[in-house]
């Protein structure tokens, strides 16, 4: 394929997807052996990551000077291992937890601010409806967040990133829009059973696809990073305590 001037680059490195860059800084990337031919890339005009050396981007001089002193040997046993960190099926759990903990996080505080000024809705409401009531709510929530910090807290703790695909900051209306499309066909609203629907084929869907459907329509992106265990364990457990807490008074 032939370079494009405006698209905006995202490549792998040190176990992260990282980028935006343009054209000319990838090429700088390469040539300072930052990058080398065996590196993934990926533009909205691919279906996926690929390795710079498959695309003929950039004239053989430049991705033999920007390689690194390794063996072929060395390089085919590491393949697989390069390969994961694509993340070709989307990290549907990543998404889910991180999610779930801004979901909890929010619906914490907004428990204890309405607990304040109106205890006797908290009392007389049951807890499916306050969880509807703040997933609808978190949408106006979560596009101010997106859009005035570009991340939320629990993306943030499970190092994934949201972007647009030519690598701009989103804005208030783009994230207002996913996150309208996400609570509807990914959540289904909060409603019983029909929540459980969604659930199941947004996640098939991101396992099969690699990028949710919303993500393809309105032109976002999640990049994903290594993340401990501990920060799942502990982005796990604060909704499960909560929920606990919950039955427990």
């Amino acid at each position: 394929m032939e370079p494009s001037e405006g698209n905006a680059w995202f490549y792998i490195r040190d176990h992260q997807q990282q980028g935006p860059v343009g054209i000319f800084e990838l090429k700088k990337l390469l040539e300072q052996g930052i990058l080398t031919a065996e590196t993934f890339i990926w533009t909205k005009e691919l279906e996926g990551w690929q390795r710079v050396k498959s695309l003929n981007l950039f004239p053989d001089t430049i991705l033999k000077s920007g390689e690194k002193d390794e063996s072929p040997i060395n390089l085919a046993g590491e393949w697989e291992e390069i390969k994961k960190e694509t993340y070709p099926n989307g990290r549907p759990v990543v998404r889910y937890l991180a999610r779930f903990f801004d979901l909890s996080l929010f619906s914490l505080f907004l428990i204890t601010l309405v607990s304040v000024f109106s205890p006797r809705f908290i009392v007389e409401s049951s807890g499916i409806a306050i969880f509807m009531f703040s997933l609808i709510l978190y949408i106006l929530v979560e596009a101010s967040i997106l859009s005035i910090f570009g991340n939320t807290l629990g993306k943030t703790i499970l190092n994934a990133r949201l972007r647009m695909v030519n690598g701009e900051h989103i804005d208030f209306f783009t994230a207002l829009k996913r996150s309208i499309f996400v609570t509807a066909a990914g959540m289904g609203f909060g409603i019983p059973l029909i929540n459980f629907i969604c659930f199941y084929f947004s996640y098939f869907d991101l396992k099969k696809n690699g990028r949710a459907t919303w993500d393809n329509q309105i032109g976002t992106v999640v990049l994903y990073g290594k993340v401990s265990l501990a920060r799942i364990v502990f982005v796990s457990l604060f909704p499960i305590s909560l929920l606990v807490a919950g039955l427990i008074i």
